[in-house]
């Protein structure tokens, strides 16, 4: 709410940003905002709870009915890095994919279409929901505060999302963390990249081996992403950003590694070395786990 009104005030803007009040003012909205964060966490936390031991909630009924669905099957995560190709998505027929953001914006260019496709960023969702509303991009992932707030349409399945936890981070800078939810009827832990959602749902829904592609993990290029939406990371914030997806990205593996589940690299380039890195075309030449197998 404050930020609505900071935003709609050039006033506020100016005591804030020139006054010699600033440095004051600053440390006071960090401190509302930290009180706000540890109320909003506890609130949270009584929802999984809720959740955890039995309560029916209907706002996730139909994601509820997914658990275990794809059990022992494979599925690639299409993240939007500047390495993945068109070519590389076509290759992915026959094969359960999540997609993500920008890659709803392909489909003037190519038949292919993911499976399934998750967004969370409202900023992204902003540049992209005319097209993706637009056009198929498979069973669709979001938060429930979309549903709420943004009337999106009602066949998306809606997930619990938390993310007030992040309240640690704004206690000890530069410090960062996630938790990975083992259930995501419960809740799924935000880990400031969709990605880092998917990878839960993915397992959620039975998927024991996750293939990213397109993870490139850096924004010092020209190109930041697969198709540019015009949301874009300054290259002063482009070394915190990477910071943090390494921080989720390690929790994720420890998370695999403790359940019996595999998260592979199959990106072309990048920075992403803590998965175990292989080719895209060694994995899908072996179908085993694709659609088609038994």
């Amino acid at each position: 709410m404050f930020k609505n009104i900071y935003n709609s005030s050039a006033f506020l803007q100016w005591m804030f940003r020139k006054s010699f009040l600033s440095r004051a003012l600053h440390k006071i909205y960090q401190y509302y905002e930290y009180i706000s964060l540890n109320r909003l966490t506890k609130k949270q936390a009584k929802d999984v709870s809720k959740r955890a031991n039995g309560y029916d909630d209907p706002r996730y009924a139909k994601l509820k009915e997914l658990k275990g669905k794809y059990a022992g099957k494979r599925c690639f995560i299409t993240c939007t890095g500047p390495s993945l190709t068109i070519k590389d998505l076509e290759k992915l027929n026959g094969e359960y994919v999540f997609g993500m953001n920008s890659i709803c914006l392909i489909h003037d260019k190519t038949d292919w279409k993911p499976d399934f496709f998750g967004i969370q960023d409202v900023k992204v969702y902003e540049k992209v929901k005319d097209k993706m509303l637009a056009t198929d991009n498979g069973q669709v992932f979001a938060p429930y505060a979309y549903y709420e707030q943004m009337n999106t349409p009602e066949n998306w399945i809606y997930f619990p999302m938390s993310w007030a936890y992040h309240i640690y981070d704004k206690k000890y800078k530069e410090k960062y963390f996630a938790k990975f939810s083992g259930d995501c009827y419960e809740t799924v832990y935000d880990g400031f990249t969709i990605t880092y959602s998917i990878m839960q749902l993915a397992f959620y829904l039975g998927f024991d081996e996750l293939y990213l592609i397109g993870a490139d993990c850096t924004y010092l290029g020209q190109q930041q992403h697969f198709i540019e939406t015009g949301h874009m990371v300054s290259q002063k914030d482009s070394a915190k950003v990477q910071d943090k997806m390494f921080a989720v990205y390690h929790e994720a593996k420890a998370y695999a590694e403790a359940h019996g589940l595999k998260i592979y690299n199959a990106t072309r380039g990048g920075f992403l070395e803590i998965f175990q890195r292989v080719s895209l075309e060694e994995v899908l030449s072996d179908n085993q786990k694709n659609k088609n197998s038994l």
